[in-house]
């Protein structure tokens, strides 16, 4: 009876075991999966971008340019296919304690991919005709984050600033608009008329953008306005 209990009591750790590998082998294949560039990271060659070795430098701007920016340009367009089981697997998954499967939803991915570009700053460029196309698009998540990259990239400033000027009249894109024309500091000066009475609003997400979009633009503007 003894060695029965033992072998019983074997057996079912080892199914235990065999449970719990399972789960995490199910886990990892259902995680959203690191994108690499020639074994690295992005932001690692967004590191490089400016490296003072020239050679470190020139290979981070081809990798941004060849490779990067097509990427993360397709994915904010294009990524719209979730697997109905793949996220209601993770969902149940991260019921169970110990667990957290980070599946991220395709709206979420392509929102990704917007705020990506930006933070390559200027050497994203050559993505700016992208974001513009989204920002005219109805995919809310990549509308928002493509006008923060717009500002962060900082570069067409008399074809971007116009059209976040006008931005801030949308309601769902208040925020990051004020936040983006606080990207290209003084060049945005024909944003304050707008952004002053944008503090009246009782936002406080908005209110903050406000302010610190004020305080890059024009410092003293910012004072007249109360702006501490």
């Amino acid at each position: 009876m003894k060695k029965r209990l033992i072998r019983m009591s074997f057996a079912l750790v080892i199914g235990l075991g065999m449970l719990a590998g399972g789960i995490w082998v199910l886990s990892r294949a259902l995680a959203d999966r690191e994108v690499v560039y020639q074994g690295k990271r992005m932001y690692y060659w967004a590191e490089r971008l400016n490296d003072p070795d020239a050679t470190a430098s020139n290979q981070a701007n081809a990798v941004v340019a060849r490779e990067i920016i097509p990427r993360l340009t397709k994915a904010m367009f294009s990524d719209t296919n979730d697997s109905s089981l793949r996220m209601a697997l993770a969902e149940q998954l991260n019921g169970l304690p110990g667990i957290q499967v980070y599946c991220t939803p395709a709206a979420g991915r392509r929102a990704y991919a917007a705020n990506e570009l930006g933070e390559l700053g200027p050497a994203a460029k050559a993505a700016v005709p992208a974001l513009l196309q989204a920002l005219s698009g109805h995919d809310q998540p990549v509308r928002g984050a493509a006008t923060v990259a717009l500002g962060k990239i900082h570069c067409q400033p008399e074809v971007v600033i116009p059209l976040l000027i006008g931005l801030l009249d949308d309601k769902e894109l208040q925020d990051e608009a004020a936040q983006a024309l606080g990207g290209f500091g003084g060049l945005s000066k024909a944003a304050v008329p707008k952004l002053i009475p944008l503090l009246k609003i009782q936002d406080k997400e908005l209110h903050a953008a406000v302010i610190q979009a004020l305080r890059k633009i024009d410092p003293a503007a910012a004072v007249q306005a109360g702006v501490k």
